[in-house]
């Protein structure tokens, strides 16, 4: 029988329930603007369903609600861990950037809570986003502007779109590759073992309780924290 190596039993919180409802919910309407632009750009499907209008409809209130979500999630103490975790976001560790230097070769030690690839990945998604919803507003609300920006708007927003795509595909493989890390936004929780393979650098907090571990384990990670932060 494979022996756990110290201190891997019990679990720890990495996603609370607003994080995992602000995830599923953008992911939701996310996939819901992809499926509806393909329809209404491609014109056999736009023929096969029928009630483009609906589809449009529906396009554009997707993309005018995609960024609720985070801002219902951020906006209240609820949401003090998901903020906490989006400011992690911004950061890169010394240990990060020679990851991205050699990704796949540099291996665990020192990642945090999100590696660097899951960092540039929700960035590149959140700019993809924002660009989307702007050329959009030109393409819908625009009618008034110079042929020449509605030109530019149609040809940016399609790229884009085909971008977030891939990058849709790819986060959907990448989760099913690695059945750990999907669990964790399915139930919140990771293993300790998970943890110490894959995120070593990350020193949980207090309220990312660690579950099926003595207290002890628990108040020394929040002073060993708390030490740190002075």
């Amino acid at each position: 029988m494979r022996k756990r190596p110290p201190g891997a039993a019990g679990s720890l919180l990495r996603f609370d329930g607003v994080s995992r409802l602000v995830h599923w919910a953008t992911a939701a309407l996310v996939l819901t603007l992809v499926a509806t632009g393909l329809i209404l750009y491609v014109p056999a499907l736009s023929l096969a369903v029928g009630d483009r209008l609906a589809v449009e409809d529906l396009h554009i209130a997707c993309g005018l609600a995609c960024g609720l979500p985070l801002a219902l999630g951020v906006s209240g103490p609820w949401g003090r861990r998901l903020r906490r975790d989006l400011a992690s976001m911004n950061r890169m560790s010394a240990a990060e950037r020679s990851w991205l230097r050699r990704p796949g070769h540099g291996g665990s030690a020192g990642l945090a809570k999100f590696n660097p690839g899951q960092k540039l990945n929700a960035t590149a998604v959140a700019g993809l986003l924002v660009v989307l919803l702007a050329t959009g507003i030109l393409l819908r609300w625009g009618t008034g502007l110079a042929i020449s920006w509605r030109t530019g708007a149609t040809f940016v927003h399609d790229w884009f779109a085909l971008a977030i795509s891939v990058l849709i595909v790819g986060h959907v493989l990448f989760a099913l590759v690695h059945p750990g890390a999907l669990r964790s936004m399915v139930t919140g929780r990771v293993s300790r073992s998970w943890q110490l393979r894959h995120a070593p650098g990350w020193q949980p907090l207090p309220d990312e309780a660690l579950a099926g571990e003595p207290a002890p384990v628990v108040r020394a990670l929040g002073e060993k924290r708390r030490a740190r932060a002075r």
